[in-house]
């Protein structure tokens, strides 16, 4: 197993350190994996004000443990994953010892450096990620409510992230994906990339405002752990491929090994809408990504999300966006 040691208070000081621990090369805070570790990569990027992020993309072709040692500066992180787990994802914190074996780990976790904390990936597992590291001070500039790390840390919309993650919504969903569908060669790679990271703190940050207002109750605590793998599952099937016809409800409840009317109500709780009400809006949204890149026209981009007819994807359109594809 490949044991990797770090502090979590500086993302560029970790892909050096990498960089020299597995004698790779390293340019402009990005850095190839080497295939003892996995492929994939890493990318730190720094954001505005003090923040800075950790993006990478990785198949592990070998068990890793990360060790994250405890640190003078205070910090907190921000966890977006989406992981295809391998056997198991175990997390280690104080001497406690949480593993994950479902399938798919996907949503948000909040985690500080105050305490010790060693997560171990198994072979073959594929993870997405990206975190955002923000220092106690940017905290209290930006967040008067909070007067330390710890009350952030502790609040009850928090509890018990890292074993089990908030899921995702359209909103995270859309923003996430187009992290990682950005190609390094574009010209404009890095400011795509801090513009998105920095619209999912902001969405992250307003969710947790509705939760001080005690306006959002967390419905999907009322489901059972399993039950919340399982629909984590089905969300990213839903996403996977907007070329294609959509699965059916009845394969998608086999498959969760739920009843049709028990996979509904279960999704509507968690992610507020119904299922195809959900794969609409992200394909919307993943339509508008695209129209907005300016590398595709609206016939091309009907066609990439499975439109044979144009008239209907510009209604569809204008339904959630109010304006025709044309217009954007």
């Amino acid at each position: 197993m490949l044991e990797l040691e770090f502090k979590s208070g500086n993302y560029k000081e970790f892909i050096q350190y990498l960089s020299e621990l597995l004698h790779v090369p390293a340019a402009d805070d990005f850095i190839e994996l080497p295939p003892l570790v996995g492929k994939g990569y890493y990318k730190a990027l720094e954001l505005p004000n003090g923040l800075q992020s950790l993006i990478s993309e990785i198949e592990y072709q070998n068990d890793v443990l990360f060790r994250r040692l405890s640190d003078d500066q205070l910090y907190c992180t921000i966890h977006f994953n989406d992981v295809k787990i391998n056997e198991s994802y175990k997390f280690i914190k104080d001497g406690d010892v949480f593993e994950d074996k479902s399938e798919k780990r996907i949503g948000v976790t909040l985690t500080a450096n105050t305490d010790k904390l060693d997560l171990i990936v198994k072979k073959e597992t594929y993870s997405k990620t990206i975190n955002i590291l923000i220092p106690k001070n940017w905290l209290q500039e930006n967040l008067n409510r909070f007067d330390e790390l710890e009350s952030l840390t502790k609040f009850t919309l928090f509890n018990n992230t890292l074993t089990h993650p908030e899921p995702f919504d359209a909103q995270y969903r859309i923003l996430f994906n187009e992290v990682f569908h950005i190609s390094r060669t574009h010209p404009m790679y890095n400011l795509i990339l801090k513009n998105r990271v920095m619209l999912m703190l902001e969405h992250f940050l307003s969710h947790l405002y509705k939760n001080l207002q005690g306006t959002n109750n967390r419905p999907h605590k009322k489901i059972k752990p399993a039950d919340l793998s399982k629909l984590m599952e089905i969300e990213s099937m839903l996403v996977k491929d907007f070329s294609l016809q959509p699965p059916t409800i009845m394969w998608l409840a086999e498959n969760a090994g739920m009843s049709v009317s028990k996979l509904k109500t279960a999704f509507k709780k968690v992610y507020g809408t119904g299922i195809y009400e959900y794969y609409q809006k992200n394909r919307m949204q993943k339509a508008r990504s695209l129209l907005l890149t300016g590398q595709y026209n609206v016939k091309e981009v009907g066609l990439k999300l499975g439109y044979t007819n144009l008239s209907n994807f510009s209604l569809a359109f204008r339904k959630e966006f109010g304006i025709l594809p044309s217009q954007v």
